[in-house]
Formats: structure tokens, sequence, C-alpha cells
């Protein structure tokens, strides 16, 4: 796939390539179009977005739709950047995201935003010169004349596509915020259509699969892996609302007959629960992404007869670094590194196996957007500094020990939280786990403190554990505090930020 390009362009090769009047794209609000379609549909929205605003920058604070995919695209038409805005961050910080990505208009929808609890977002928007424009509003003041004038400009080839280089940003994205305050990470055309060229490289799957993600947009992996690569290889593609909605889910992959779906472990292992017998007979791949991969979860779609392929990503490098690929397949990895990515590992104190984890690519970030602002780079020498401890076996297996901020060194020796979480899975895996790092008066982090929302978990079972598979006790937690629920992110991995402030009031 040619990254010397640019969204737009690489999106008419692939209409070119891809004449069928089936739809290309479908959600599960029931809409679908074919390439011809959202190809139209792009170039006729493009025009009102450029009416919009002179700015560079163009807010999409959408759901997972046929809808929030063509704004998506349209902006690119338009010659903008998306800024594609996180609907489940606090009311403040998405008010903060608004104002750094130095927004003056962001894309919405009526319907949409009282469904997701947002009615007051346009008037607090309103209080910082931000202006609201609704879809519905565009859908009703396009009309036939439009719509024609769309079609006539596609057919003549008179999109003004070769207003955008390669390296402009294409997408502004905000990490999700789980350990720090999200950052936003400038994205290019030429980061994420190498991402995918990358991962079509390593695994090269056909364009008669099927693909299905319900994985929210505004998250890397959903909008590279589950929207842009199927959609660029001329997959069918099919987008569910959110990952919540496992009964939904799970009619959308038997309906459509997905073949490959993309997921988390969390998500996974509850849309197993509910599932029927033959609601997930189609699958052929799960791609799980986002968070550790537990082995209980990847035996349960395996006994299926789904292969499942654990990977790896960051925001940062748009977002898949490595993946575990049919015919390499290694259980507790993340599989290798996509091809053109350099590594190195960096030595950590108290870390004897491994480093932490340093890549470079051209599938990494342009910037931070503070970097563009600032005139500086967080990339030293183009390297960019994962965070997080990894090892790498002799046949480039990479295995995550997790993130070097979820380290402690307790009695001088430095203990993985990510691992403690592991092994309490091992004997309560239908529950979530977060293991904290407790400071003691003299302010040295000498206590593991475990919070669960599983309610028969006991210290006593957990210190059987232990003994048991002969863990040192220095690892072992200390106190353990029940919980209704922890606080998770939209991903579903543990939102250990918001849990820290819990703990700290």
């Amino acid at each position: 796939m040619p990254a010397n390009n640019t969204i737009p362009k690489r999106l008419l090769m692939a209409a070119a390539a891809h004449r069928s009047k089936q739809p290309i794209i479908y959600d599960e609000l029931g809409r679908s179009l074919t390439f011809n379609r959202l190809i139209i549909g792009c170039a006729v929205l493009a025009r009102k977005i450029e009416a919009t605003t002179r700015r560079r920058h163009v807010g999409c604070l959408l759901p997972n739709s046929v809808t929030g995919v063509v704004a998506t695209f349209a902006c690119h038409f338009a010659h903008k950047t998306a800024v594609i805005l996180n609907y489940t961050f606090p009311m403040p910080t998405l008010l903060g995201c608004c104002e750094r990505a130095n927004l003056d208009v962001v894309l919405t929808s009526r319907q949409f935003l009282e469904k997701s609890g947002l009615s007051d977002l346009p008037d607090q928007l309103a209080a910082r010169s931000i202006h609201t424009v609704f879809l519905e509003d565009i859908a009703a003041q396009i009309g036939r004349l439009a719509k024609l004038g769309g079609a006539l400009r596609v057919k003549l080839k008179r999109l003004q596509t070769e207003r955008s280089a390669p390296d402009d940003a294409a997408v502004i994205l905000f990490t999700s915020g789980s350990e720090a305050e999200p950052k936003a990470v400038v994205l290019t055309h030429r980061n994420l259509l190498t991402n995918c060229g990358q991962i079509l490289e390593a695994f090269p799957i056909s364009k008669h699969e099927i693909m299905f993600s319900a994985l929210p947009h505004f998250h890397a992996f959903g909008f590279t892996a589950g929207a842009l690569l199927p959609l660029l290889n001329g997959m069918q593609t099919i987008i569910g609302l959110s990952p919540l909605r496992h009964k939904e889910n799970l009619q959308l992959i038997r309906s459509h007959r997905a073949t490959v779906m993309l997921s988390t472990d969390t998500f996974l292992a509850q849309m197993y629960k509910v599932a029927e017998p033959d609601d997930l007979s189609t699958l052929h791949f799960v791609v799980a992404g986002a968070e550790r991969l537990k082995p209980r979860t990847q035996a349960l779609y395996e006994a299926l007869g789904v292969t499942v392929l654990e990977g790896y990503g960051a925001t940062e490098a748009a977002p898949v670094i490595a993946v575990n690929v049919p015919g390499a397949i290694r259980h507790g990895t993340v599989g290798r590194l996509l091809p053109h990515i350099e590594y190195r590992l960096d030595a950590h104190e108290g870390i004897e196996e491994g480093g932490v984890l340093h890549i470079r690519g051209p599938n990494l970030m342009k910037s931070y957007l503070h970097d563009l602002l600032e005139e500086q780079s967080s990339l030293t020498d183009g390297w960019y500094n994962t965070g997080d401890i990894v090892t790498v076996d002799v046949d480039g297996f990479l295995t995550i020990k997790g993130r070097k901020k979820r380290f402690t060194k307790i009695a001088g020796e430095m203990i993985s939280l990510g691992h403690i979480e592991d092994e309490i899975s091992k004997i309560s895996p239908d529950h979530q786990h977060a293991a904290i790092a407790i400071e003691s008066d003299d302010q040295v982090k000498t206590l593991i403190r475990l919070y669960t929302n599983d309610p028969d978990l006991s210290l006593e079972a957990i210190r059987a554990h232990y003994s048991e598979a002969q863990i040192p006790n220095i690892s072992l937690p200390r106190e353990l505090i029940h919980m209704a629920e922890l606080p998770v992110l939209r991903t579903g991995k543990v939102d250990y930020q918001t849990l820290q402030r819990q703990i700290t009031s």
C-alpha cells in the first residue's frame, strides 16, 4: 500500500478498484454505502466543512457509524485535519482537548449528544467561542443539486486532492489518559498509510475477508485497523456502535458473516459469555490489542476454531507496532515487530531481563500537538520511547513485561504491578484487578494493595496461589480492597489515573 500518498487519493484508488454495487461499509444503525456513494458523500460534506471554518483543525464528535467515517474522510477531502474527540472523557477533559486543538468548529449530532448525556456541550463550547455544527442541519441543507454536483466532481476527478501532501496532518488523536493527562498525537497521511501497509505486508489479509470492529474511532486501533485499513484494502467493513453492546455486535457478526474481528481481552471475554453456539461460527481471526490477552480468553476462542492474534501498539505509532500473524504465532507474546520498524532496548534500573523499548519508523507520529506549537520534538533522533519494559527472544517475538511506570521497587527489587494482576487473574479470571503501590509514611513504596471487583477473592486465596506457583512473597499483595466496579476506559483497560484519584480522595 503506497505511503507516499494521501488518504483521499488512496480512497479514490480503492474505489476505482472496487466498482461493485454492493455496499462496502455497514453500521449498526442500518446505514450502508457503496464505495462510490462513500466518495460522493465525502465530496459533498467536504464543501460544507470548507464553508464552515477557515481553520485547519475540525473537531469530530460522532459515534462509530457510517456517518462518522464519512465526516472524518470529508475533513481530509477538505484539506483539513480531523480531530477525533473522545466522548467518554469527563467534560472538563473533553473541553480542554477542544481548546488545545485550537478548534472553532465541532461536527456532531443532536441525537448522539442526547444519548451520550452531553446535551449541555454546545453551551459549554460556545462559552469558549467554539461553534457546534450538527450534521442533521447540514443534511437538511444538502439538496439534489448539491448531491449531483458532488457526483459530477467525483466523475470528472475534480476533488482537488492535490492540496494535501503525505506529510500533512490527517488526524489528531488523544491518548487514553489511563496513567496521565491525554496527549494530542498528530498523525500524518504518511504515518497512517504506512501503518496500513506494514500490517498488510506482515499479514496479507484477503480483500474477501469481512471486517467487524466496534472499537471506537477515537482510539487509534479502532480507526486504523477497524476502518481505514479494511476500506483501503477493499474489504467489507462492519461497524458496531460500542464494544459494550455485545448482543447487538453478535447480531452484526452473524448477519454479515464477519470473518475478522478486532477487540480487546476484556470485551472478548464479555462477548463470549453471552454468545450462542453459532454466533461466532463465521470468524476466522480475532485480532486482540490495547491490553494484555489472557491465556484463558485465547483458549476459549481457539476452542471455537478461531485463530487469535495478539498485537501491540501505541497511538504514537499509528498504532500497530507488533502482531502475531498466521504461521508465526507464539502465545504469551505480542508477535514480531512490523516491517520497517527499528528497535532498541535501553537498560532500566532494577530490571535484569529486557529493557525499555524504543522504536523508530515511518509510521511514527509527526509530533505531539504542543511540539508543533512550541517548535520542538518529543522524538530523540526519530526514536520514540514507548515506556514499556520488553524482552525480545531469539526469533524476534516481543513479550511485554509491563509499563515502566507500573514497576515499583520493594526491598531493592523492581516488581511489576502488571505481573501481579496477571497472576491474580489466574484465580479470578472473570473479574478485574488493579495492583497499586502504596507509599509508607517515609515515602518509600513498600506495600502492594490490590483492588478487585471479585467479592469472593480473599488474601488467603492469593497466598495459596503464590505458594502453589512458587512466586516470591515480595510481590504478594498485603491489602485487599473490594469495589463494586473498578473505573475502566472505553477500551476495557483499568483507568489507573481515576482509580488513583479515588484512592487519594
